[in-house]
């Protein structure tokens, strides 16, 4: 009987045990810097010049480099350049549900897809879960599921889906 009530009372708890990362904004209310963590990385994805969201830096662990808008003016298309590899992160859908990541070390493309259509605060990308830890709330995301296997574009990726969220370049229609 203990054992069930230990099994019970611990039940909730069980997805903050699980989690395998986060991403929240570094300073309240500003969206140019983030601290992010995806697996056992962690750093900061931060954009390259202030009020831009065009360009990001990051720096996690092994993974560092750059995310661009491929297009000025456009954001459906990013260039993401980490760990010596060149990634493309593409809008699949113009209503910013369904992206797809391609290039560098993939063979073949992986899916970034919101759970729900139109609710940009939980997403999957094989099976990793991006959501936001507040409902209404972009500031502050957590990172579940087996991210051991991950390349460094899919770890780049993982952490910048919440960063156009919260910045508005993926936005409701």
């Amino acid at each position: 009987m203990k054992k069930l009530f230990l099994f019970l009372f611990l039940l909730p708890f069980t997805s903050a045990l699980s989690a395998q990362g986060s991403v929240r904004t570094t300073f309240n209310k500003s969206y140019d810097r983030w601290d992010v963590k995806v697996g056992g990385s962690s750093g900061t994805i931060s954009s390259t010049f202030s009020g831009n969201a065009t360009r990001w830096d990051i720096s996690m662990g092994d993974v560092s480099g750059t995310i661009s808008a491929t297009f000025s003016g456009s954001y459906s298309r990013w260039d993401v350049n980490v760990g010596g590899k060149n990634y493309t992160l593409t809008q699949t859908f113009s209503d910013g549900n369904r992206w797809e990541l391609s290039g560098g070390d993939l063979k073949s493309a992986v899916v970034i897809a919101t759970t729900f259509n139109n609710d940009f605060s939980r997403w999957d990308m094989n099976g990793v879960k991006i959501s936001s830890t507040f409902s209404d709330s972009y500031d502050s995301w957590d990172i579940s599921g087996n991210t051991d296997n991950l390349t460094a574009g899919e770890k780049a990726v993982a952490a910048f889906i919440p960063v156009m969220v919260g910045n508005g370049i993926i936005k409701k229609q």
